[in-house]
């Protein structure tokens, strides 16, 4: 038995019921804070520009290529990531069984300012960085 186990022992069942609901409150508070998509953390994003196209580079480690998306706007570009993870835990000595499930959705809109088209877009994914190719279509005005 713990130090905090026999202290709290000590004291009468009402105060025992007291502090057992107020650690159910903030365990409970924290697993619904830790999944709730505010606090998703965001895909990261690095933009270089050349002379004919702007590359967009997402860093996106220990993602499976068949949970990203990517769809095109009017004006803008945007990633989705879902990730799936189910754990199981058994105990055949004991014959409990655990599992558990976790579903998170991370995205990103990328805006443009342009409307691009299906086709001009490339993407390709290696090694956790996922590189998107769109080419730039803007033309220099002379000034009078």
């Amino acid at each position: 038995m713990s130090e905090k186990e026999s202290w709290s022992r000590k004291l009468p069942q009402g105060y025992q019921d007291i502090l057992k609901s107020i650690d159910d409150f903030f365990q409970q508070t924290h697993e619904r804070l830790v999944d709730h998509p505010l606090f998703t953390p965001t895909i990261p994003i690095r933009f270089s520009r050349g002379t004919s196209e702007l590359k967009i580079e997402a860093e996106l480690p220990g993602v499976d290529r068949k949970q990203i998306t990517i769809d095109v706007y009017n004006q803008g570009i945007h990633i989705k990531v879902q990730e799936n993870e189910v754990i199981d835990v058994t105990n055949d000595q004991n014959q409990i069984r655990r599992r558990s499930e976790t579903h998170r959705i991370r995205e990103r809109f990328i805006p443009l300012g342009f409307h691009p088209t299906e086709s001009e877009i490339h993407a390709r994914y290696k090694n956790g960085l996922l590189i998107i190719t769109v080419p730039l279509r803007s033309e220099r005005i002379d000034i009078q």
